[in-house]
């Protein structure tokens, strides 16, 4: 009989908020959401922790919706074709958010030593996406499994796929101290076995999530 690998049903956060990526910004802080979407994030940071909020994508579409969700301002960047459209934002901002952005960017550092321009001077980059290395996908890789999904670690539109410390490695190459790092779950049954996932968080922990800030 043939042996089935395992599985694992990734929840669909492409219209939900993520909580740890909420819960790290500070009140009242001056945001850039890179990869915003629609601004659900934006528009709970702004109506519950005072925040301003600006937004960044490549679909006109949605920022129009994160407009309408209260987003200060936003930009129209397509970070792939030509990133230094970056050059065009002024400002400078206390946290600059990559929730689940950097996995679909052809160069991630670069963007990120672009982005790291736009900070100031005790801002940091907050950026968020899933573990390659979790548990599961292990197991199915070991079966020879590596089948690309709607969403999740293996979301279809994933360009990059990132360990604990190449995560790391990023941050640090783009000229970033590492002020914070933090493996979690999120999602679904996973979010209920804390603490048991940081007995060994690279390998049981699903998401990672680091702050980096200017040397």
């Amino acid at each position: 009989m043939k042996k089935r690998a395992p599985s694992i049903v990734p929840a669909d956060y492409s219209h939900s908020v993520n909580s740890v990526v909420f819960g790290a910004i500070d009140e009242r802080s001056e945001v850039l959401d890179v990869g915003c979407w629609n601004g659900n994030l934006g528009k709970l940071l702004i109506s519950k922790k005072d925040c301003v909020v600006d937004g960044i994508d490549f679909e006109l579409n949605v920022l129009k919706e994160a407009e309408i969700n209260g987003y200060r301002q936003t930009f129209l960047v397509d970070l792939n074709k030509n990133p230094q459209q970056l050059k065009v934002i002024k400002k400078k901002y206390d946290v600059i958010v990559c929730a689940d952005i950097l996995e679909h960017i052809i160069d991630p550092q670069s963007v990120l030593q672009l982005l790291k321009g736009l900070l100031k001077p005790n801002g940091e980059v907050l950026i968020s996406l899933p573990n390659v290395a979790f548990g599961l996908n292990r197991l199915n890789l070991l079966f020879g499994r590596w089948n690309y999904t709607e969403f999740g670690t293996l979301d279809k539109t994933h360009l990059r796929f990132f360990t604990a410390k190449t995560l790391k490695e990023l941050v640090e190459n783009a000229g970033l101290n590492i002020r914070y790092f933090h493996p979690y779950n999120q999602f679904g049954i996973l979010a209920k076995i804390y603490p048991l996932d940081q007995i060994w968080p690279e390998f049981m922990c699903y998401q990672l999530l680091i702050k980096g800030s200017l040397k």
